[in-house]
């Protein structure tokens, strides 16, 4: 009897070892699938921190040119007018601050000057920022305010911007908002600084408390600096913080992860509650328990039906488990139709993006080929008016130039072809310059139409690169005529083309001063059949393929604003040597409608 029992107790004790075995391997993948997601967090922290930097990186330069700001430097004492101007810039701009110091650390305009607590007269020349921008560096450090008390992070950049330094630009940025935004996701995110002091952190009752122990030489210069003001920078935890998987801060166990920011040797961190990485514990015993139960009740009613109890409970089981195999099959048809369903729809599906698939590259063929058909349709008017003049050698290089456009036109048929396919381009070493150009070639009669100066600056050295040549063309077609587009409406359009070398890699600068590109729609520009052209009716395609040319060229497309207005397109290729240098020469070229 008793090694019966024993025999009966052997799948309790299996399903209990098989649910260790499975506890511990679900919270290796829990542990995984919450590192996966710290991490991918932390890279989204890290680039709000860094676009918040790159934001108002290039306010102090521009103060620091700027006559109007830095007047007060010259004459010695505060001037109202600069005065005005800082706080103008600082409405305009959303800077929490900006003010400028002279060579020995005192404020001589300030963007808060009517304020009760004005920088005006306030000496900061103990600050770390104000000591590197004195030595001509650009001054970046993060503090909690001498005079008004609240955090910010401190830019600043030396004035003059070339030769000695007689003071210093410096706006401030409020971090907060970003702060705030950390606390409104819900997660547990703090970043510190590389003394290991967290100075931004989605729990308030963390800032201003350290990773570890301070140095007394750390705390020390904490204090000679007046970073953090008057704040104890008390541990938020026994155990170091920094090398540490789990750690524990006020009596909660979190799983943590860190990344460095990449500014001023600033560091992320983002913690989980451990209880994420075991939620699976808890249904894994919930379902061992239950298949337990279940074996007990199993083995009671087979110990019932082995002792024959009442024929009425035997019939009533029968007729329960007829029953669940009725509904059974039943489920199981609904399940076969439903996937024959989905299957019907999946395949409606393919044809749909076939036929989307035809239809984009059919806009795409009229849009390529639009360009070299109107320089088609220019060169064939010329050549018949040569013609009627009795002018046949003009006529001739005409016909020329109308070869090489159909030419152009058979690659670029094969080009888009290539375009969905990125790899099956020929490469080859060329001079970037004769693609400027041969594309110079075929948007000339689109300057000539618009009236539109083009102004080229090519340098005197090669521009050697191994690329796709004619992709490199349909790119530089592309902005080219853009730019036309845009400048048309001006009373003195212009369009300028400058080409340089910098640190093995070719620029390509294509701006004009048309109305430019509005900020709300600068982020879409590349996207696919937006286009700004309402009223010439372009396709938004040309920037699209353009942007995805120059990606499978190794190289990028970018647009910023002009100053004062414009749009300005920055093309990037890889250079082949890196000891080349361009040219302080440049070649120029203006083009403009014909009298």
């Amino acid at each position: 009897m008793s090694k019966s029992w024993l025999y009966l107790a052997i799948p309790p004790l299996l399903l209990i070892a098989a649910a260790f075995v499975l506890i511990q391997l679900f919270m290796d993948l829990d542990e995984d699938s919450v590192d996966r997601k710290a991490a991918e967090r932390l890279t989204l922290y890290r680039q709000t921190i860094l676009g918040e930097y790159q934001k108002y990186r290039y306010l102090p330069y521009m103060i620091a040119r700027d006559p109007r700001a830095t007047f007060a430097l010259q004459s010695g004492r505060p001037i109202e007018s600069a005065n005005r101007f800082l706080q103008e810039m600082a409405d305009n701009s959303g800077a929490d601050l900006l003010y400028v110091m002279n060579e020995d650390g005192t404020t001589l305009a300030a963007s808060n000057w009517q304020d009760e607590l004005s920088l005006v007269g306030q000496n900061y020349g103990f600050r770390p920022y104000f000591k590197s921008a004195i030595k001509g560096e650009e001054g970046q450090f993060f503090a909690i305010g001498a005079t008004l008390g609240e955090p910010g992070l401190f830019l600043a950049r030396p004035t003059p911007v070339s030769g000695k330094p007689i003071g210093a630009a410096v706006v401030k940025v409020d971090m907060r908002p970003l702060e705030a935004a950390w606390a409104e996701g819900g997660e547990t995110v703090f970043a510190s600084d590389e003394n290991g002091v967290i100075f931004l952190s989605s729990r308030p009752e963390w800032r201003y408390r350290t990773l570890s122990e301070l140095p007394p030489g750390v705390r020390q210069t904490i204090n000679t600096t007046r970073q953090y003001a008057s704040q104890s920078l008390l541990p938020v935890s026994d155990q170091p913080v920094i090398s540490s998987e789990l750690v524990t801060i006020d009596g909660n166990m979190f799983r943590h992860k860190s990344a460095e920011v990449g500014l001023l040797g600033w560091t992320l961190h983002f913690l989980v509650p451990v209880e994420e990485t075991r939620k699976s514990v808890l249904p894994i015993w919930a379902v061992t328990i239950t298949l337990c139960l279940v074996y007990v009740v199993i083995l009671l009613v087979l110990r019932g039906r082995r002792l024959r109890k009442t024929s009425v409970q035997l019939r009533q089981e029968s007729a329960d488990l007829k029953e669940l195999n009725t509904r059974l099959v039943g489920e199981i048809q609904e399940r076969r139709r439903i996937e024959r369903e989905l299957l019907e729809a999946q395949r409606g599906l393919a044809r749909s993006n076939r036929l989307a698939a035809v239809g984009e590259m059919s806009a795409a063929v009229v849009h390529e080929l639009s360009q070299p058909l109107s320089a088609l349709r220019m060169f064939v008017a010329g050549t018949r008016k040569f013609l009627d003049k009795g002018d046949t050698g003009t006529a001739v290089e005409n016909l020329k130039e109308i070869d090489g456009i159909q030419l152009r036109m058979a690659n670029l048929t094969q080009e888009l072809k290539r375009f969905a396919r990125p790899g099956e381009s020929r490469i080859e070493k060329i001079d970037l310059r004769e693609s400027i150009r041969t594309a110079e070639k075929i948007v000339r009669p689109r300057f000539e139409e618009t009236g539109v100066f083009l102004k080229m600056e090519l340098p005197d050295t090669a521009l050697e690169t191994e690329t796709a040549p004619l992709r490199v063309e349909q790119i530089l077609v592309n902005l080219l005529r853009n730019g036309a587009d845009a400048a048309a409406a001006e009373g003195e359009g212009q369009v300028r083309l400058i080409a340089q070398l910098i640190d093995n890699e070719i620029r390509l600068e294509i701006s004009d001063n048309g109305p430019g590109i509005p900020e709300d729609l600068r982020e879409r520009i590349f996207d696919p059949f937006f286009s700004t052209k309402t009223s010439s009716g372009g396709m938004g395609l040309g920037l699209a393929i353009s942007m995805r040319l120059a990606e499978d060229l190794g190289g990028s497309l970018s647009v910023r604003t002009e100053t004062p207005k414009g749009a300005v397109f920055e093309l990037t290729l890889p250079a082949i040597e890196s000891g080349m240098r361009p040219s302080s020469q440049t070649q120029d070229m203006d083009i403009e409608a014909a009298e």
